[in-house]
């Protein structure tokens, strides 16, 4: 099998590539500091257009509650893209060795179980990523096109302006930009979402192959002692992914946690409000949508976490007592490194599990009845 990682995020690389977060294979210090370049105007067009938004939401009268509680949405999403972008801008180098960690050519799969387990993996993580970008590109491009539809003289963000839109020449040059902005935060946010979560399941399916191989340790393996020692190692391997993966993106999924529950209230909130008019249906997708962003980082921890849990099972099911003291020595070994639990975390604080998402849910439902009182 070729390169699994790039095998499962070949479009998100590419996406990443295009606005300047994920370095060349090629050392060419002219083209680097030309995509250096273009990463921070991409950048800074998205914290200006924030911060026009922001000075719009601040100062101006809304008369239309269901447009200010769009704005303040578009705000929180925003704000979290430009933090969830940070690591990259700060180390884009190191991003990319965390991601692609898994390529290396050490775990490439050896038997046609491996096999079956990778294939599943890649098939999995190509999936979702194929729907994330489809579900973006039809949302950013029905949110950008709308008000053109509609002819309204609006653009697809509302914001503070030193100028008059009504000049048809002021008016397509801010349009392009923040439709291009728009474009921009839908593809560096959303597009990061199946690339985490799609991490975390290529660790959990390498914890996997390591089950298999302890579990068929003295069947399948001529030398136990020499096959035991690739398997500690192949442990420690995945434990160092897991740290260098929380130390990378655990800020990432905070921000973007943060954000979804934000989202998560205005939405609810604007559903109780909008009664039975079409915003109601549009507060419903929105809905949706948080709640499978929130759902999809829990689903992924989960796995991980439940895998690595099982890990001392499938160890005690071989026949390690047949083996001996050394090789019983290496399985003690990585026992006791299993009992401490694998936890992904947000932010390294809130823990990426079911019992988190259920939590979140019944938070949320509080603060809406509470609000909904008033």
């Amino acid at each position: 099998m070729a390169n699994a990682i790039r095998e499962s995020f070949d479009l998100i690389i590419v996406t990443l590539r295009f606005v300047g977060l994920y370095p060349s294979d090629k050392n060419q210090p002219c083209v680097s500091v030309l995509k250096k370049i273009w990463m921070y105007v991409l950048y800074f067009s998205q914290v200006v257009l924030l911060l026009l938004v922001l000075a719009n939401v601040i100062f101006k009268q809304y008369s239309d509650v269901m447009l200010f509680n769009q704005m303040v949405m578009f705000l929180s999403q925003g704000t979290a893209t430009c933090l969830k972008v940070l690591p990259f801008l700060r180390n884009t180098h190191r991003m990319k060795k965390c991601i692609e960690y898994f390529g290396n050519s050490r775990f490439t799969p050896r038997s046609k179980e491996e096999r079956e387990i990778m294939t599943e993996c890649v098939g999995i993580c190509r999936r979702n990523v194929r729907l994330y970008f489809v579900a973006l590109l039809f949302t950013v491009t029905v949110w950008n096109f709308y008000p053109l539809v509609q002819k309204s003289g609006r653009l697809s963000v509302d914001m503070w302006l030193p100028c008059d839109l009504t000049q048809p020449l002021v008016y397509y040059l801010m349009y392009f930009y923040s439709a291009g902005v728009c474009y921009y935060m839908g593809l560096v946010s959303e597009m990061m979402e199946p690339l985490i979560g799609g991490l975390a399941y290529h660790a959990t399916c390498q914890l996997k192959i390591l089950k298999l191989n302890l579990r068929n340790l003295t069947l399948k393996f001529d030398n136990v002692c020499e096959e035991i020692e690739r398997c500690v190692i192949h442990h420690d391997d995945i434990l160092r992914f897991i740290k260098e993966f929380e130390n990378c993106f655990s800020f990432c999924i905070f921000c973007q946690l943060g954000a979804s529950i934000f989202d998560f209230c205005l939405c609810c909130i604007g559903m109780i409000t909008a009664g039975t008019s079409l915003y109601t249906y549009v507060y419903l997708t929105c809905y949706l949508v948080v709640f499978f962003q929130v759902l999809f980082y829990c689903h992924y921890g989960t796995l991980l976490f439940e895998e690595n849990e099982s890990l001392i099972n499938d160890m005690y099911m071989s026949f390690w007592y047949k083996c001996d003291l050394k090789v019983q020595t290496s399985f003690l070994i990585i026992m006791e490194r299993s009992k401490k639990p694998v936890i992904l975390t947000a932010g390294k604080i809130i823990n990426l599990t079911y019992n988190t998402f259920t939590s979140i849910l019944k938070t949320s439902y509080s603060l809406i009845a509470v609000v909904n009182n008033f």
